[in-house]
């Protein structure tokens, strides 16, 4: 009798095993753009990324990146060319199941100390030179939209280490950016300009919380389990303190 409870405890643990198996799936993840600390493609890290890649593992799920463009995220996820694309908001209008909320942003208007400028709206921006992060325009709004366009000096830029070097060499007056991702673009630019002048922030755009947009509903919630259990866990907690310690190295090294 022993024998058979034994026998029958080890078939269903093994059914077990092969039914988790089967559910597990290589996600091919489409990743639209490159924005340290939060996604780091030289590495394939970064909070986002870590923080996607560890919930989806937490529910027998692994991914292989897939580096593309926002625009192009709707047709590859429509085609299946990728099953989930990262930093997706439902406004973007693709037709896909959103997760829970896995990652904030938090824009600013980034002005220096010293230049004691007053910027409490947006409308505040109408006469100062600006360089903000590639679509601004069209992401902050139309109030930003309108009050940018009427800037002396207003500029997007792709490459957002332009706005660091900029910004502390006293070329413009105002950089329109997340702080994280700012301040880990000023660490890369350490010796070219001076990046201990202090900042001020102007906090005139609400957070912004990000989503990852899955194909199949049933992945989608899973992924929610496991980010649920991330966070249970501390290890959520961990993953960002981990990139804002490497964020501030790299800022104290920019000092010496």
């Amino acid at each position: 009798m022993g024998r058979k409870l034994l026998f029958g405890l080890t078939a269903a643990l093994l059914g077990t095993l092969a039914a988790a198996n089967a559910m597990a799936k290589d996600l091919i993840v489409g990743v639209p753009r490159s924005v340290p600390p939060y996604v780091i493609p030289e590495t394939w890290g970064g909070i986002e990324y870590d923080i996607v890649k560890q919930s989806l593992a937490l529910v027998g799920h692994t991914v292989t990146p897939k580096l593309t463009v926002l625009a192009r995220v709707p047709k590859e996820l429509s085609v299946g060319d990728i099953d989930a694309g990262l930093t997706m908001r439902p406004e973007i209008g693709v037709d896909a199941c959103y997760s829970n909320s896995h990652v904030t942003y938090r824009n600013y208007v980034i002005s220096l100390e010293n230049r004691d400028l007053k910027i409490d709206t947006v409308a505040d921006l109408t006469d100062k030179s600006v360089v903000a992060f590639q679509n601004a325009h069209v992401y902050l709004g139309e109030d930003y939209a309108r009050a940018v366009s009427k800037s002396p000096s207003y500029r997007e830029e792709a490459n957002q280490v332009v706005q660091a070097l900029l910004l502390y060499s006293g070329r413009i007056q105002a950089v329109v950016a997340d702080y994280n991702i700012f301040r880990w673009y000023a660490g890369e630019v350490r010796g070219k300009v001076d990046v201990t002048q202090k900042l001020r922030l102007h906090p005139v755009f609400a957070p912004t919380d990000y989503h990852v947009a899955f194909r199949d509903p049933a992945i989608c919630a899973q992924f929610n389990t496991g980010l649920t259990q991330l966070k249970a866990s501390g290890e959520y907690d961990r993953i960002v303190s981990r990139y804002m310690a490497q964020m501030e190295a790299n800022l104290a090294d920019a000092g010496k």
